[in-house]
């Protein structure tokens, strides 16, 4: 199925004059999987915190992207992790409010003091935003589109928690998040039970349908960066892709309560792998990453031009 989503206007990258390429007013929906999202995936797998940052600025490098570093200080050093963290934006656009769509890119650290793998917890979703910010720049954007990459999520939010002190609220028109998108055909998305977020919702729900994807609703949702968002006002989203029978026992284990039909001490596969050194490249599928580019690349169209 092919999806088109019309736009006008125009478009910057970052800091760089305004391109030539941002003319395209039809978004055409990938029907195969994108080649290379695996690999670049793969890139992230590293022993420690600061080889990971090299390798996310190298696709980034390798894309010609301009990106801006933000350091921020690390309040739980004393605890855990380096003394700041290093969140990672591509900003495309120059419009006066913005669009932020952010994954993290940093890994959990597990009990023995080692790193995860975090293939799918979250290089996979790192891998999308990727071509997300090579592909935007195409599109004559209104909104400036921050494409960012956090750090230190994994204790806590902390880079997502820093970055919305720096921003003017009034003017982030929304956030989107993406976190656990390796494999799949079902788009997840949540936490629904937060106010203020009944437009973004819509745009969801609408891009799902108009796409053709299996999409199911959270009232609640796993915890992630969008959280921040939430917290300061700002109307959000958090997206992740599973496999149907993952995503639809994931519903049951946060949403159905004591009568959900689970059996007693179930855990869904994604809750045994993440944070764990199971989670690996042979988890990623290209097709389900692909699945995630294709509802956030017509979710960012829409969100950036909504309809009356």
């Amino acid at each position: 199925m092919r999806l088109s989503i019309l736009l006008v206007g125009a478009i910057g990258l970052g800091w760089a004059p305004l391109s030539a390429r941002a003319q395209e007013t039809v978004f055409t929906a990938e029907t195969g999987p994108l080649p290379g999202l695996v690999d670049d995936a793969t890139r992230l797998d590293q022993a420690s915190a600061e080889a990971r940052f090299d390798a996310l600025i190298g696709l980034l490098e390798a894309r010609g992207l301009s990106y801006e570093v933000q350091t921020f200080p690390n309040r739980r050093a004393a605890e855990s992790g380096p003394a700041q963290g290093r969140n990672v934006s591509v900003v495309i656009g120059t419009g006066d409010e913005e669009i932020v769509v952010g994954a993290h890119a940093d890994a959990a650290q597990l009990g023995d003091g080692s790193f995860s793998h975090a293939m799918v917890d979250n290089a996979a979703a790192v891998a999308v935003l990727v071509r997300i910010a090579a592909t935007l720049p195409r599109f004559a954007v209104r909104h400036r589109v921050r494409v960012v990459f956090f750090d230190l999520e994994e204790l806590n939010l902390l880079g997502s928690e820093y970055m919305v002190t720096t921003l003017d609220a009034d003017r982030v028109a929304a956030m989107i998040n993406l976190d656990i998108a390796g494999y799949g055909d079902t788009v997840i998305y949540g936490p629904a039970a937060g106010p203020g977020n009944g437009a973004v919702y819509r745009a969801v729900a609408q891009a799902c349908a108009d796409g053709g994807h299996p999409c199911l609703e959270f009232d609640q949702f796993p915890q992630s960066d969008d959280r921040s968002f939430q917290a300061a006002g700002i109307p959000n989203v958090s997206l992740g892709i599973l496999t149907s029978v993952e995503a639809h026992q994931l519903w049951l284990m946060l949403n159905g309560g004591p009568n959900s039909g689970l059996a007693e001490r179930f855990v869904p596969p994604i809750l045994r792998t993440i944070h764990t050194q199971a989670d690996t490249a042979d988890r990623l599928d290209p097709e389900g990453m692909t699945l995630a580019y294709n509802i956030l690349m017509a979710l960012i169209l829409k969100l950036d031009r909504p309809t009356p």
